[in-house]
């Protein structure tokens, strides 16, 4: 089954996506932002701590299903005020997942559930 990928995710936000089987990420990452722009309610994601460069046949993550997605203007301070586009993804988790295929350079991956 293929699915979209969001890669890089904090062990934290992962750890409380298991504990509490919904969560919602903020995404500010450039690969992760352009999947979060073709997602849709209902698709299936696979989400790791693996960076995308990384990845590889066997990386684990889970699979989580779009409750809800929004593109959101999100204020960065530093030393200067900033602002930039965030993706809100909230997603439902359906257990874990391990990778079997990459398919191409785009950000889907093939899975299976053990």
């Amino acid at each position: 089954m293929k699915v979209y990928g969001l890669f890089g995710i904090s062990e934290n936000a992962i750890n409380e996506f298991v504990e509490n089987h919904v969560k919602t990420f903020t995404l500010i990452n450039a690969l992760n932002l352009e999947t979060v722009k073709n997602l849709k309610e209902g698709d299936l994601v696979f989400i790791t701590s693996t960076l995308r460069e990384d990845l590889r046949v066997g990386s684990e993550g889970i699979l989580g299903k779009v409750l809800n997605v929004s593109l959101v203007p999100q204020r960065v301070n530093g030393f200067e005020e900033k602002e930039i586009i965030a993706g809100r993804v909230q997603l439902e988790m359906l257990g874990f997942a391990k990778c079997v295929g990459i398919e191409s350079l785009h950000i889907k991956v093939a899975f299976r559930m053990y």
